[in-house]
């Protein structure tokens, strides 16, 4: 059973009168008068049966047992403060979760985002990333981004960006294996085979009538093809909104002047019994459908 607790009115006018130093001041910072809080501070004392102040003509000080419950006192006010203002306060900012392929995040969203809070600052973002579209997360998601062909298990899917896959290197290629003339040339030259977008040399080397027989590696994220190609000799082939920052600061080439069509593109994913996105989530949207018309691909389209 918990032992009887200090009259609330009489704690509240003690920390008030401690922290200004006047019972003045107290009565004014709780609407009351002065005399009402002298009487509530007695009362304390007398429930206490200790003396918490020496009063003063026009101020008060705390006795030694007075600072030495003042401490305890300030921390349960300042507790039930906090956890008051975080359950029932109103939210002052909306907040948004947005969950994307790392690649895209890092190479794409990313460095976008300062103009999307630029113009939102209202938003708060929580961005969360995934290598694999099925991974299941933890929480609400406002946003699902997912590439690949649109279809997945009871989800509704609206396309957000098409894309086409580059052929892509870094001066280490041309150093060791001289230029690339044609897609013939890369079938004996080392590559970087993106998971998830193994189709896309199978589909280049079908298309030419071609057998590769170079050596391959294979990593899990565009990002990592990326930095292979851009540090060392291979070629990799992989979606050109993921290679088209390290293609403007020249950390890698194009390899053939056009891009090559691919069956993947960016997809909205929302669960088939909550199809419509909440009104932030259109307002990020809208912002992301609009990046596209003012950053074309560094690559032209396959013509």
């Amino acid at each position: 059973m918990r032992a009887p607790l200090p009259p609330l009115p009489g704690l509240q006018a003690f920390e008030a009168a401690a922290r200004t130093g006047s019972l003045a001041a107290a009565a004014e910072e709780l609407h009351l008068s002065p005399a009402a809080v002298s009487q509530r501070v007695r009362s304390l004392e007398t429930s206490l049966g200790i003396a918490l102040f020496d009063r003063g003509a026009r101020s008060v000080t705390l006795t030694e047992m007075g600072q030495a419950y003042l401490p305890s006192v300030r921390a349960a006010f300042d507790e039930l403060a906090v956890s008051t203002s975080g359950l029932f306060a109103p939210a002052r900012r909306d907040q948004l979760t947005v969950r994307a392929p790392i690649s895209y995040v890092t190479t794409w969203l990313a460095p976008r985002l300062q103009d999307f809070g630029d113009l939102h600052p209202h938003i708060d973002l929580r961005v969360i990333t995934a290598i694999w579209a099925d991974i299941h997360v933890i929480g609400d998601v406002d946003i699902d981004i997912r590439q690949g062909t649109g279809i997945w298990a009871d989800s509704h899917a609206e396309l957000l960006h098409t894309d086409a896959a580059a052929l892509v290197h870094g001066p280490e290629h041309d150093r060791r294996h001289g230029p690339i003339r044609s897609v013939t040339d890369l079938a004996e030259r080392p590559r970087v085979q993106v998971l998830g977008f193994d189709d896309l040399w199978q589909q280049l080397w079908n298309t030419h009538d071609l057998v590769a027989t170079g050596r391959t590696i294979t990593v899990d994220t565009a990002t990592s093809a990326v930095e292979l190609a851009a540090h060392g000799e291979p070629v990799a082939l992989l979606p050109e909104r993921f290679a088209r920052p390290a293609l403007r600061t020249g950390q890698i080439r194009a390899a053939l002047p056009h891009t090559i069509p691919m069956r993947h593109g960016h997809y909205l994913v929302r669960p088939d019994n909550d199809p419509t996105p909440g009104p932030q989530a259109q307002v990020f949207l809208r912002w992301l459908r609009e990046q596209d018309a003012t950053d074309p691909p560094e690559i032209a389209p396959t013509p």
